[in-house]
């Protein structure tokens, strides 16, 4: 079997891929994939499944492998969902949380309940887990009839930002309804979209939900003051003891063009970011997670294994959040959130994906 020929090697010879897969997956590439998935599970044992559905057995955990053949009996298709580790309890699941280096929170709410935390009040760096605050102010302008989810807005070009995300790839005055802009920026992310809607919202719109984030930043601003080309005003920010001090720097920063990405700090910089702690993370979800937009990606949910899933996570170098509202196939209510931050290296985002992931599986089977 190809599948279990590569799980137990480790590496994917070229031999069993299709000439269409390898051109846009190298087999490198799908070496690293088989690397991460033996580093969160451990040892390879076993593989069972018919009709490129399978099931890998690690030491640790399980993995769910997709595999489609060409006419010629060729790999034209591989995908990898995320690894599921084996947790005897939800304890178990949530110690294989804790990092080896770094600051970890979390909090588990069942119903209006706390089931289980970890400094649960402490703001941390979150990432794109703003947006979730961004959607908040966005739904009350739509709640007040200030605004209407099929408003057409021109995409201008003072907002658009680096990856990740599309819309910053698309033509100038590109017509768009509000109701894309949030999905986008909710399912895939997309920095362009949350910075438009942030500029749309307006600080009044924002203001119950920046918490501590004055400024608010944009991604553009961001990115710029993590730029080389913005280390000057990266400095004055840092320095600067006022949310009136370093507005007066960030009106300097908008007038800056976009920074290529080759030139982003790539140490991680976590005093200019979003600082959110898990427990308002959960508030934050609690207000947006019944918008169908919000189960567009699901995150490290198995969507079967619930009746519901709504999700929103963060990462940049040196921290990672993960935001989860779900509902049982017995009607019970969940928020998981999840943040490790770590000054001083990058974190291991596969390893804490696929810890987090244990923690839902025993809410699902609990």
């Amino acid at each position: 079997m190809q599948v279990d020929t590569m799980l137990r090697s480790g590496r994917a010879d070229a031999a069993p891929f299709s000439a269409t897969f390898l051109a846009q997956v190298s087999a490198a590439q799908v070496d690293a994939i088989l690397a991460q998935i033996k580093t969160s599970l451990g040892a390879y044992k076993s593989v069972d499944g018919t009709q490129g559905d399978y099931t890998a057995h690690f030491e640790k955990g399980t993995d769910e492998v997709i595999v489609h053949l060409d006419g010629d009996n060729k790999i034209d298709g591989l995908f990898f969902k995320p690894p599921k580790l084996q947790a005897s309890s939800l304890d178990d699941a949530l110690r294989s949380l804790r990092p080896s280096s770094g600051t970890l929170s979390y909090v588990l709410i069942e119903g209006r309940s706390q089931r289980a935390a970890l400094d649960a009040s402490t703001p941390l760096a979150v990432g794109s887990a703003f947006k979730l605050a961004v959607l908040a102010a966005v739904r009350d302008e739509i709640t007040r009839g200030h605004r209407h989810w099929t408003d057409v807005i021109p995409l201008e070009a003072r907002w658009k930002s680096l990856p990740s995300g599309v819309i910053q790839t698309w033509p100038d005055k590109t017509p768009l309804t509000l109701a894309t802009y949030a999905a986008e920026m909710i399912s895939i992310s997309d920095n362009t979209a949350a910075d438009a809607l942030v500029r749309l919202a307006g600080p009044a719109a924002l203001a119950p939900y920046v918490m501590r984030n004055t400024p608010f930043l944009t991604t553009r601003e961001m990115f710029i003051l993590k730029s080389t080309s913005g280390a000057a005003q990266r400095s004055g920010y840092l320095a600067a003891t006022t949310p009136a001090a370093r507005a007066a720097i960030l009106s300097t920063v908008d007038a800056m063009p976009l920074p290529p990405v080759a030139t982003l700090d790539p140490k991680p910089i976590l005093a200019i970011e979003w600082d959110y702690s898990v427990r308002e993370l959960c508030d934050l979800m609690g207000r947006v997670a019944d918008l169908p937009l919000m189960s567009i990606n699901p995150g490290a949910a198995d969507v079967a294994s619930f009746r519901s899933a709504a999700f929103k996570g963060g990462s940049d170098t040196g921290l990672i959040n993960l935001t989860t509202q779900l509902t049982t196939k017995r009607g019970t209510s969940f928020c998981f959130s999840a943040t490790l931050n770590d000054a001083q290296q990058a974190v291991d985002d596969s390893a804490f994906v696929t810890a987090y992931g244990s923690v839902l599986s025993v809410l699902a089977n609990g």
